[in-house]
């Protein structure tokens, strides 16, 4: 059984924004790779994490565009994906 949790962090600082925190388990299928974020984020600000473990931008995901990142695993049914990010400024 896999342990889970959710936390917010509220980071201040470059960008100025809140991070904000989103669940993307509902978009694995057994075969996406491609996953969106709810809302546009800022450039740089994208966190993935992959059943809780951070991974890293250019080595285990790849930012396509502000929506938008790709993953070069292909999470199974059960994993999860959460992301934190910096919303982009409306």
């Amino acid at each position: 059984m896999a342990f889970r949790f959710a936390f917010f962090i509220n980071e201040s600082g470059a960008g100025g924004g809140d991070m904000k925190q989103a669940d993307l388990t509902s978009q694995i299928d057994g075969s996406n790779v491609s996953f969106t974020v709810p809302e546009e984020y800022q450039a740089g600000s994208l966190r993935v994490y992959y059943n809780g473990i951070r991974q890293v931008e250019g080595e285990t995901f790849d930012e396509y565009n502000s929506t938008t990142f790709t993953t070069n695993f292909t999470p199974a049914v059960g994993d999860y994906v959460t992301v934190d990010y910096i919303a982009q400024a409306s």
